[in-house]
């Protein structure tokens, strides 16, 4: 991959699915204060709601799916593209493999992480007690996908639009620190099917992740 600057800056200003999964072991502990929950229905279709969709994603939900995930930064002379695996236990399990261009793995366990790094010859592990912010952003990956819509809004105002066949899920943080790093994460598909997640940055930085039924 090509890098447009400095090489040890660059990966603070990228989208928050790369600063956390990619850059993880460089984040230091924030406090991240409680918000009231919150729910945005903006044009959602008649009788579509929210927690039908989530409903719905949780019962069609594969064990584990193909990635390709691509991230546009400012700071990129070129996108930043990495294929995995994503792997979902419920009720609070959630793995990501990266197994190109290189091969890392974040496990997430209830409250532990464990971050591997074939690739370095590294590993870690530590909970997400210590990172809150952390927390916030694992949150919306793990409640939408184990139907838990009410952890999903302590951390996030919903809206949906569109209609079954063609929907996007909007999730807003409402913590301002984790408003710094997220600007909203979308997640878009047809029915069941979830095909898309793109997560935007305040800067304008993004990270768009497709997804293939069917793991390698």
């Amino acid at each position: 991959m090509t890098f447009g600057k400095n090489n040890d800056s660059w990966p603070l200003r990228l989208p928050a699915l790369l600063l956390i999964w990619l850059f993880l072991p460089g984040l230091a502990p924030i406090s991240l204060a409680q918000s009231s929950p919150q729910s945005e229905r903006a044009a959602e279709a008649p009788g579509w709601t929210v927690e039908q969709l989530i409903g719905s994603l949780a019962k069609s939900r594969q064990a584990e799916v193909r990635v390709e995930e691509t991230a546009f930064s400012n700071l990129l002379t070129q996108p930043l593209k990495t294929r995995g695996i994503l792997r979902f236990t419920p009720q609070a399990g959630l793995e990501k493999h990266i197994t190109a261009p290189y091969d890392e793995r974040y496990l997430v366990e209830g409250d532990t992480v464990l971050f591997e790094s074939k690739t370095k010859g590294t590993s870690r592990t530590f909970s997400l007690h210590d990172y809150p912010v952390l927390r916030a952003f694992i949150e919306a990956f793990r409640s939408t996908l184990a139907n838990d819509v009410v952890t999903l809004k302590r951390f996030y105002s919903v809206t949906l639009q569109g209609e079954p066949r063609r929907w996007v899920l909007i999730l807003r943080p409402l913590d301002k620190a984790v408003q710094e790093l997220v600007e909203s994460i979308r997640f878009s598909g047809d029915e069941a099917y979830l095909g898309r997640i793109e997560i935007l940055a305040p800067g304008g930085d993004r990270s768009v992740m497709v997804i293939t039924t069917g793991a390698p």
